[in-house]
């Protein structure tokens, strides 16, 4: 049944047009409103990003398109723009290296990632349940990521028509920003250097490098199963590691760790190689 739906969306009359505006768009300025409206005939998106994540740095955002709905905070793109991000899976799979293609929420997020404080900042706090990238490595040091939100959870069809496009989607992204940072496309600035480094960092004033590490995969939204399978080691000394972790930061949940986190992110941008934790505890 999913194939059948699939097959009867991706051959109207609508999308082999829709397709064929963001064609002609290429290489100009409506390039994005075109592939939107193309995509929006695949699935109930409610918001689009156009994100640029270099390997090192903050990512900037080439284009937003949201559309009505009281789902929308103020100042959402801006939040995540500043910093954010750096707890984001899409982002951490872009700077990884992801192989180009497809990817749902699910494919990329950890297991525990819809109960972290991340979760409920960015997705429940704007009324969105879901979420699929096309995520394009352009070169060593670039990758573009286009971002559709959903207000509900995704279902395998849904997901199964937006991945089936993958390859012309990809296409047309490789040709509309071929040569972008050639064009000056984008220039990465120290100040975003520092804040990339500040995830990195946070913590290693006062935690050894394995609480740092830790630390930095409970921000994510790891369990502690999937803590200790990733750093191959039993459960007990996860729990072990995570209490140290609170004890050292005087602190007693995962909020609380998000929290000073999100703090000590001000810090950032008078250090550069060290801990943005230690600037902000001096300030306190």
């Amino acid at each position: 049944m999913a194939t059948n739906v699939q097959i009867d969306q991706l051959l109207s009359p609508h999308w082999f047009t829709a397709m064929a505006k963001v064609t002609s768009a290429l290489g100009a300025s409506g390039f994005a409103t075109a592939l939107f409206e193309a995509l929006a005939l695949v699935g109930p998106i409610k918001a689009t990003t156009v994100y640029l994540y270099p390997r090192e740095g903050l990512p900037s955002a080439w284009f937003e398109g949201d559309g009505p709905g009281p789902w929308r905070p103020e100042g959402n793109v801006r939040r995540y723009l500043s910093g954010f991000c750096l707890l984001d899976p899409f982002h951490e799979a872009c700077i990884e290296n992801r192989p180009s293609g497809c990817y749902a929420l699910a494919d990329v997020a950890p297991d525990h990632f819809k109960l972290s404080e991340y979760y409920l900042a960015f997705y429940r706090h704007s009324h969105l349940e879901d979420e699929i990238n096309y995520i394009l490595q352009l070169n060593d040091d670039l990758c573009l990521a286009v971002s559709l939100a959903f207000t509900d959870e995704l279902d395998d069809s849904v997901k199964a028509r937006f991945k089936c496009i993958s390859p012309w989607v990809l296409a047309v992204l490789a040709k509309h920003f071929d040569g972008y940072q050639g064009r000056g496309g984008r220039v990465e600035k120290v100040w975003e250097q520092r804040v990339h480094a500040a995830l990195s960092n946070f913590g290693s004033s006062v935690l050894t490098e394995r609480e740092c590490k830790i630390a930095q995969m409970i921000l994510r939204g790891h369990s502690t199963r999937s803590l200790a399978e990733r750093l191959g080691v039993s459960e007990d000394t996860i729990k072990s590691h995570r209490k140290h972790v609170y004890a050292k930061l005087d602190i007693g949940t995962q909020s609380e760790l998000f929290s000073l986190f999100i703090d000590a992110l001000a810090n950032a941008q008078g250090v550069l190689g060290q801990d943005p934790l230690e600037g902000y505890m001096n300030k306190r």
